[in-house]
């Protein structure tokens, strides 16, 4: 629930304050980690696709959102997006919306779908997405059946494709291996590194992870000796690689480090080398 109480005028604000408004690094999102009670455990990352920070209630809402995040198809992320013009859409409904209202001010309270994802196809045209996260449990509520049902009512009218996620729908080595890897796309301060020696040790390490039988981890701890790195720096190197797709992996099996390189590596797409993918194995 709402921390601040619920009101017309914390309804104004919100919509002041453009929550629920914009696309990309201009949405903000309805509910926030400050702003909302969870049961669950919250969470803050900043996006790629938005470059702004995303809000999340609880662990099944970012292990999805990485797993849409990692998705060349997904073009914006909007989480906790509001549902303002319910009344209008649905019209007269079977389902009496006056219990949806607080019970203090009689305001009444606004549903959210957990995430509105902008698709983009190779034209670039968009289509729309709508997807409610909840714990499987939750399901059996008889409030929230009712709530989704709202929901599907209200996207179906918008020729939206709305669905639910569960914790039973989210491929957890595949989230927990794009989380992994997820802070190191950008490395804009070097993170460590000079910014002048990343092109080159980048170079220098797609070289050496091309078919060796050495382990991942002794491969990255060899450009950290070899070139008086801190400790972790070619692991944040390879981290950055998989995260741009430059080095392809199974990113549905845990990354094992220990591994023979040429067992990890599924593929190297290599810039330098004018975009060509060597060494790729299908999935």
């Amino acid at each position: 629930m709402p921390k601040a109480k619920w009101n017309d005028q914390t309804l104004k604000r919100y919509i002041k304050e453009g929550k629920g408004q914009g696309e990309l690094d201009r949405y903000r999102p309805w509910l926030t980690t400050q702003d909302y009670s969870s049961s669950g455990r919250s969470s803050r990352v900043k996006g790629w696709k938005t470059g702004r920070i995303h809000h999340f209630l609880s662990d099944i809402e970012t292990r999805y959102f990485y797993l849409v995040e990692y998705d060349a198809d997904c073009w914006d992320i909007r989480e906790h997006y509001p549902i303002l013009d319910l009344q209008d859409t649905l019209g007269d409904c079977d389902i009496d919306l006056n219990k949806y209202c607080d019970k203090e001010s009689g305001t009444r309270y606004v549903l959210t779908t957990t995430f509105l994802l902008t698709l983009k196809d190779a034209d670039g045209k968009k289509r729309y997405v709508a997807r409610s996260v909840k714990a499987a449990a939750e399901l059996e509520k008889p409030k929230v059946v009712e709530r989704f049902e709202l929901m599907r009512r209200y996207f179906e009218s918008k020729q939206i494709d709305w669905g639910i996620v569960t914790q039973h729908d989210i491929n957890v080595t595949r989230a927990r291996n794009i989380e992994w890897v997820h802070s190191a796309k950008n490395l804009d301060d070097g993170g460590g590194i000079s910014v002048h020696d990343i092109p080159r040790l980048i170079g220098i390490l797609l070289g050496w992870l091309d078919g060796t039988r050495k382990s991942v981890r002794d491969v990255t701890n060899a450009l950290d000796s070899q070139f008086n790195l801190a400790s972790g720096s070619g692991l944040l190197l390879l981290r950055h690689l998989i995260a741009n797709k430059q080095v392809l992996v199974n990113m549905d099996e845990r990354i094992d480090l220990g591994k023979p390189a040429k067992d990890v590596v599924r593929g190297i797409y290599s810039i330098r080398d004018g975009g060509d993918v060597r060494n790729a194995i299908d999935s």
